[in-house]
């Protein structure tokens, strides 16, 4: 199948996800005609919680890109650099506080996931700063973050017992300041990537070799980092801690035939919007008229990617 082809299937079926995404929900059916006749609260809600779902899913989709080439390992998400569990701890103390609000929680949340973020910088710049050490103390603190805050839900169960959804990542929890705030960080992070694609590339045959060409590798994997994790933070902000995505999204483009990181980037960023409109779907319907948290459905739908993504690639190291 040729490349533009798989692109338009690509974007088609985004389109049809977004439409699925503004006609279902619990309040009824929507059609095309019932938003050209007036936008009330529910076609007004839907247009903004379809808006963000796009939005937290390129910004996972390409921070999970850019990390994984930055840091040149497949297996890397933003999960694992303890952004989003920083962010889940940091809105879980300050509900503890009584900063229970939209934009509390948002503010709240990019502090906690850059504060975390920082972190685990400062600590793998003792180690020199590689793409080992980072995945390492990342992973760690990760864990310690996650562990903090279910100490806590499960110690206050009265306050934050209402917090389990976005927790687990929820849409549903809408503020326009901090979804303006997510679509900049979004559109900052791909001007960085745009801006480095070249040297991003050059990743590709090798730190040494890259450097060989001109490439301040440790330079560029801070920039790329940083800014990838900055829209992270803020999909986070708007959504909460959705998991799976930034590494599936990138996986999927892979198998659709991406070997260069400007085609893994291209093809990523509508799979991510696309994963997380889809599972908005399925949060909001499946269990009408309550809803289930994001991250579990983002899992259920990822783990068959990524387990036929791994059997793929062991069979193709088996014929070499």
């Amino acid at each position: 199948m040729k490349a533009r082809l798989r692109f338009f299937i690509v974007l088609s079926s985004l389109t049809i996800i977004a439409l699925a995404s503004l006609a279902l929900g619990p309040a009824g059916l929507r059609t095309p005609l019932d938003y050209l006749d007036g936008i009330d609260g529910v076609e007004r809600y839907r247009l903004l919680r379809t808006l963000a779902a796009a939005v937290v899913g390129v910004s996972l989709a390409l921070g999970g890109g850019v990390l994984q080439q930055s840091l040149r390992n497949p297996l890397v998400d933003p999960y694992l650099l303890g952004i989003s569990t920083g962010a889940s701890l940091s809105v879980a103390i300050g509900l503890l506080l009584g900063l229970a609000g939209p934009l509390e929680m948002g503010f709240l949340a990019i502090v906690g996931g850059l504060a975390s973020y920082s972190l685990v910088i400062a600590t793998a710049g003792l180690a020199g700063f590689t793409g080992s050490s980072l995945i390492i103390v990342g992973v760690a603190y990760s864990y310690l973050f996650s562990s903090v805050t279910t100490l806590l839900v499960i110690s206050f169960p009265d306050k934050l017992q209402g917090s389990l959804y976005w927790i687990f990542g929820s849409a549903a929890y809408i503020d326009r300041e901090v979804l303006s705030l997510a679509v900049i960080s979004a559109l900052a992070a791909l001007a960085v990537v745009v801006i480095r694609l070249n040297a991003l590339e050059a990743l590709s045959l090798g730190e040494e070799a890259a450097e060989g060409l001109g490439v301040d590798v440790r330079r560029l994997r801070l920039d790329s980092v940083t800014f990838s994790l900055m829209a992270v933070a803020t999909a986070v902000a708007l959504a909460g801690p959705v998991g799976f995505v930034g590494l599936t999204a990138p996986w999927i483009a892979r198998l659709l035939g991406s070997t260069r990181f400007s085609q893994l980037a291209v093809y990523s960023i509508p799979l991510g919007a696309g994963l997380v409109l889809l599972s908005d779907i399925i949060a909001r319907t499946a269990a009408s008229p309550s809803e289930l948290p994001l991250t579990p459905v983002t899992s259920l739908l990822g783990v068959p990617v990524l387990v036929y993504a791994t059997l793929e690639r062991w069979k193709r190291l088996e014929a070499l």
